[in-house]
């Protein structure tokens, strides 16, 4: 408790060392007392008292192994796997306010929106201020997540000892003059941070990242003068998200064009100048990914986009695809139409909505799917994966992994398929193959 603070689920093995330590110096009492007056206690008495003493000592002892080894492995303070590019990396965050936008999330038409960014870069090593945490204000976090995931939050307090690769404003690496710009977007209930295992190798690789958090649609942001927790509202449709989608797509544009004045001048001196503003993608997972998508359509800036398992809401898909380099990563539950027909009675049950729905929406979706792909369109489908795959999320606890979908493993051949588009496609490497790459990598399949 001292070292490393207090962790709810060492109770038992907090109560268990008092227990046996009390014990032993009782036991130790006893022994001196008993030498110093033989007579007090019969030899029968004693020998009976030092037998429950051991059984229970043995028993405490079980318990207190059992609870130590169980922990680590259900419950693991992970590591994320050695980027393997050839920076060091360094992040640093910061807020950003559009005075044009009012915030549609409060009621106070004086409030406007703001964002939180955190930016991961290629960096100088040993520049930094010591490593940046995994998740900022993880209590906080926890709280907006209990809404959305599928494991009590309170079991995930020994997320605040995972430690990240990045180092804290560390100044950007002199290996070159400018870097290429990644955006990153999370789904809906999600956080910047929630794709730490890619971001990170992403910017091993040479790009500057930039995560967004979208306030009360992330878990939640944690501003200096406030907090947006996360506000679930009951939408569905391609019609309902119409309006987020736009709301998403505004951020991300503002985004960029805060970039464009750090660029001319960064008050912390890690950017200005530095950032290569004609090399521009976007990525993101699920409503992220769908924000990905319909920038390629909304802003000249972008160049090509990455979408993680998301559907495609916002603007209809063009007839001839997005017209600019797209990569749709599917996880195998969410476009197999059999998966799709097994639990549509349970969905139809828990929400109300009728079949004809769900099939519309199925329909159209696979539409706008098919559609994407056109062009210079991208489709790739991961075995044994589901919507939270693309995430750090099944890093968590072994209970969480889907059946055949190693975390580690997906992140492998997430990270090696998106660095090979982004290389391709923002970087202008011509002699990337996607096919290739995409053959090299297990259990997934690229038409």
């Amino acid at each position: 408790m001292l070292t490393e603070g207090y962790r709810w689920q060492m109770i038992p093995t907090y109560a268990e060392c008092l227990i046996v330590g009390g014990l032993a110096l009782y036991h130790l009492r006893q022994s001196t007392h008993s030498k110093d007056h033989p007579s007090v206690q019969p030899a029968k008495r004693f020998a009976v008292m030092t037998a429950i003493k051991r059984w229970i000592t043995a028993l405490l002892l079980i318990v207190y192994i059992g609870v130590s080894a169980a922990l680590p492995i259900l419950l693991p303070v992970f590591s994320f796997a050695e980027p393997q590019g050839p920076y060091p990396v360094g992040s640093t965050t910061m807020v950003l306010e559009d005075e044009r936008r009012e915030e549609p999330a409060t009621d106070d038409p004086a409030d406007s929106r703001k964002l939180k960014i955190q930016i991961w870069y290629p960096a100088s090593l040993g520049t930094g201020t010591g490593k940046s945490p995994y998740i900022n204000h993880l209590p906080v976090v926890l709280e907006g997540l209990r809404q959305a995931i599928s494991i009590p939050p309170f079991l995930l307090g020994q997320l605040k000892y995972v430690q990240s690769h990045s180092e804290q404003d560390a100044e950007l690496s002199t290996d070159q003059d400018r870097f290429p710009v990644l955006l990153f977007s999370h789904g809906l209930t999600g956080f910047r941070n929630q794709n730490t295992f890619q971001v990170e190798e992403l910017a091993s690789r040479g790009y500057v990242v930039v995560g967004i958090d979208h306030p009360y649609d992330a878990a939640a942001v944690v501003f200096p003068d406030q907090t947006a927790m996360l506000k679930l509202e009951n939408l569905s449709g391609f019609d309902a998200y119409e309006k987020k989608s736009q709301l998403w797509v505004e951020d991300a544009k503002f985004v960029l064009d805060q970039l464009e004045l750090l660029n001319g001048s960064d008050h912390k001196g890690i950017f200005s100048e530095r950032l290569d503003m004609d090399k521009v993608g976007m990525f993101g997972h699920s409503f992220g990914g769908a924000t990905a998508a319909q920038m390629l359509l909304a802003d000249s800036r972008v160049k090509a986009a990455l979408n993680m398992d998301g559907t495609l809401y916002g603007q209809p898909v063009p007839e001839g695809g997005y017209g600019k380099p797209y990569m749709q990563m599917n996880a195998e539950s969410s476009v197999d139409r059999l998966a799709f027909e097994r639990s549509l009675d349970q969905a139809i049950e828990s929400s109300g909505r009728s079949r004809e729905d769900y099939e519309q929406f199925w329909a159209e979706s696979a539409d706008r799917r098919k559609r994407a792909g056109a062009g210079e369109g991208y489709s790739v489908v991961f075995a044994n994966a589901n919507h939270m795959s693309f995430t750090d999320f099944y890093l968590f606890s072994p209970l969480l992994p889907p059946t055949g979908a190693a975390p580690r493993q997906m992140h492998r051949s997430i990270n090696e398929l998106s660095s090979a588009f982004f290389d391709r496609y923002v970087k202008g490497d011509t002699n990337v193959s996607l096919k290739k790459v995409s053959q090299g990598l297990p259990h997934l399949t690229m038409p």
